[in-house]
């Protein structure tokens, strides 16, 4: 039965064929192309087909009618069906797992370009503030440097003022001298001799001359330094006021934030300006205004100590000088009257002084023997003090200060040596004037007249105000002088 049917089928087909083709011919509605009309005919065709041959009953035919009314397309296979599916969900869970990453990855660099932006203002403001304090310790450094290179100027000024002082006031003893010399010229006859008075009033004119000219030669160089500590002012100032503006610039930077009115954006935020220095050359400009200042306040100091030595140096020799010529004016003046008793004064007195000058040596050698201990234990100290190793080997503080001390106290014995040696020279010039004294007075006179004028007009120069003790002058012209009574340091 079933091949009849499935020879019935094919039997179906071969007449569908011929007799779509004969509907095709004679099918009214061919002219109006209805695939709808056509179907329909075969339909017809084929059930007329299979009445006659009895197999109608066997036709699947809802089957058969959808076969006939579906659309003639390809088929696919489950496993197609499933491949499809498979790919799709495989497509679905890619892309779902690429949206997921890139997410992620989206978190992740907005996390990353936050944390990055904010650690960067953080250390712009932190490198800001550095700066700041950077420029701020050279700033005070400078003002440090221009308060004493201030004080400086000021004390040399001081220094120079007495000095022009001490050179105003040489004028009076130079006149009087000269005045003493003019009324000698009066002797007569066996009495006018190139006395030891003659020479000494001729030796103080000298003196007093010499000192002139040394303290116009320190008062022209204090001028002239004045001028070189007013230049490294100036410097400083322009220093000064170049980092004070900085410092503003920065500190309105460093106050700005993100919702300050003032922020921009701007054309070329990044260009290096004209001018711009590195670091470096920026710290050694500064450097070198202050090693320029602190050399000049050095020789400005040395100049000041030199100012100090020159005027104690000329009172000092004004003042035996002119002891001197007062001790030759007196001895011709008593030559007659009392020859014995004068003799013995200046021989008393010469003695004493050379006891005094002996005690004086005896003082000075004592104390460069004392001298000696520190100095030892200076520089056990710092020899011991090269027993460090590596990078503690620093030349600090404390080295530093055993340096100077080293040097302070290697020059403190040479000029105990010099002094001493001085004081030797005069002992020794004290003995070879007292034997002077022994071979000379009996044969120096002088008119009794003539230098009772000159020894009348040689007491103008005693009647002059006290001058300050040799401490508080040398504390004045070194600046070292503090309000405080006792002028202790």
């Amino acid at each position: 039965m079933r091949k009849e049917v499935m020879s019935c089928n094919k039997d179906v087909e071969v007449r569908k064929e011929r007799n779509n083709t004969e509907i095709t011919k004679y099918d009214p509605f061919h002219h109006n192309s209805s695939r709808k009309a056509r179907l329909m005919m075969t339909m017809i065709a084929l059930l007329r087909r299979c009445y006659r041959h009895h197999v109608l009953p066997c036709l699947n035919l809802p089957a058969l009618l959808m076969m006939k009314v579906e659309k003639p397309v390809s088929r696919h296979q489950p496993e197609e069906w499933h491949r499809d599916n498979k790919s799709l969900r495989q497509a679905t869970q890619d892309i779902c797992t690429s949206s997921h990453d890139l997410r992620h990855q989206a978190l992740h660099l907005r996390h990353q370009t936050s944390n990055k932006t904010s650690w960067d203002q953080t250390n712009s403001t932190t490198r800001l503030q550095d700066r700041i304090y950077e420029v701020q310790r050279v700033t005070d450094d400078l003002q440090r440097s221009l308060q004493q290179v201030n004080d400086e100027i000021a004390s040399l000024e001081k220094a120079k003022h007495t000095t022009e002082m001490e050179l105003e006031a040489h004028i009076h003893p130079l006149n009087i001298a000269l005045e003493c010399l003019t009324l000698r010229e009066r002797r007569r006859e066996v009495d006018l001799v190139k006395d030891k008075a003659e020479e000494e009033l001729q030796k103080e004119v000298r003196v007093l001359e010499r000192s002139r000219a040394n303290l116009e030669k320190v008062v022209l160089e204090a001028v002239s330094h004045l001028r070189v500590l007013h230049e490294s002012k100036q410097q400083l100032q322009d220093d000064i006021r170049d980092k004070l503006a900085a410092l503003q610039v920065d500190r309105n930077q460093k106050a700005l934030t993100e919702y300050s009115p003032q922020i921009s954006f701007k054309p070329d935020p990044t260009r290096v300006p004209p001018g711009t220095i590195l670091p470096v050359d920026w710290l050694d400009h500064s450097l070198k205004n202050m090693a320029m200042t602190e050399a000049a306040i050095k020789d400005s100091q040395t100049l000041r100590d030199k100012m100090c030595v020159t005027i104690q140096t000329a009172r000092r020799e004004d003042q035996t000088q002119q002891t001197a010529t007062d001790y030759a004016v007196r001895c011709r003046l008593h030559e007659e009257t009392r020859t014995k008793e004068e003799l013995q004064w200046q021989k008393d007195k010469l003695l004493d002084e050379i006891r005094e000058q002996e005690k004086e040596i005896a003082n000075l050698e004592e104390q460069l023997r004392a001298s000696s201990l520190p100095l030892k234990k200076c520089q056990t100290r710092l020899e011991g003090r090269t027993e460090r190793v590596c990078h503690d080997l620093v030349r600090d503080a404390p080295q530093e200060s055993l340096v100077a001390e080293v040097q302070h106290l290697t020059q403190t014995r040479t000029l105990l040596r010099e002094k001493l040696a001085q004081a030797l020279d005069s002992l020794h010039g004290l003995q070879r004037h007292l034997r002077t004294v022994d071979i000379d007075l009996g044969r120096k006179s002088l008119s009794v007249s003539l230098e009772k004028k000159v020894q009348d007009s040689r007491k103008a120069l005693k009647e002059k105000p006290a001058p300050e003790t040799l401490t508080q002058a040398n504390l004045t012209l070194t600046g070292s002088l503090r309000a405080h009574p006792t002028h202790i340091l």
